[in-house]
């Protein structure tokens, strides 16, 4: 199962995705019902991964929305 942390302005939410084999980043935005537009960047194993990237069933992912300054 992977485990996948969503920051949202000041919540945080988990979710744990039963997988049994790799899957993308974007199968698992459809699973948790997160869109796209949602997602600014995500992070798994320490490293930026995009919507095609593959996740392991023991992985965990952390989404944060799209990020805003100047």
């Amino acid at each position: 199962m992977a485990k996948v942390i969503v920051f949202s302005g000041d919540r945080l939410t988990e979710h744990i995705v039963e997988l049994d084999r790799a899957v993308t980043l974007g199968y698992i935005l459809n699973k948790v019902n997160i869109s796209r537009e949602e997602v600014g960047f995500a992070i798994c194993r320490s490293k930026y991964i995009s919507l095609d990237d593959l996740v392991n069933p023991e992985d965990e992912v952390r989404i944060f929305p799209p990020l805003g300054g100047g």
